[in-house]
C-alpha cells in the first residue's frame, strides 16, 4: 500500500517533531510537568494511529459504502483502548493525573487532526 507507507513516512517525521518538541519543553518551560510515561503515551497514540489509519484506508479500498460505519467503529475502538490507558494510569498514580491527562490531551488533539487531514486527503486524491 503505497499511501500507508507515505502516511508512516509523514507520521514518523510528525512523531520525530513532536518528541524534540516535548524533550526540549520539558527540559526548560515545563520541566516541573515531566512524566516518564510521556515516551510510551506517544508511542501508543502513534502506533494507534497508524493502525487505525491502516484498518481505515484498507476498508475504503474494499467498498464506499459502509466507509462511515468502519471509520467510526475505528476510532470507538481507539477511544476504548485510550479511555482504558488513561483510567488505569491515573487510579495507579493519582497525583501525577493532572500533568498524565493534559500530555494525553494534546497529543489526542494533535494526532487526531493529523489522522483526519491526511485521511480526507488520500481519500480526495483516489475521487
Amino acid at each position: 500500500m503505497k499511501s500507508f507507507k507515505q502516511f508512516l513516512k509523514q507520521e514518523i517525521i510528525f512523531t520525530s517533531a513532536i518528541a524534540l518538541i516535548a524533550f526540549i519543553l520539558f527540559k526548560t518551560v515545563f520541566s516541573n510537568l515531566y512524566l516518564p510515561i510521556f515516551w510510551i503515551m506517544l508511542l501508543v497514540i502513534a502506533t494507534l494511529t497508524a493502525l487505525v489509519h491502516y484498518s481505515i484506508l484498507r476498508s475504503s479500498n474494499k467498498e464506499s459504502t459502509g466507509f462511515t460505519a468502519k471509520f467510526m467503529a475505528f476510532s470507538g475502538a481507539k477511544m476504548m483502548i485510550y479511555l482504558a490507558f488513561i483510567t488505569i494510569y491515573a487510579f495507579m498514580f493519582p497525583e501525577k493525573a493532572k500533568a498524565f491527562l493534559i500530555s494525553f490531551f494534546i497529543l489526542y488533539l494533535l494526532y487526531s487532526s493529523f489522522g483526519v487531514v491526511l485521511i480526507v486527503k488520500q481519500i480526495k486524491n483516489r475521487h
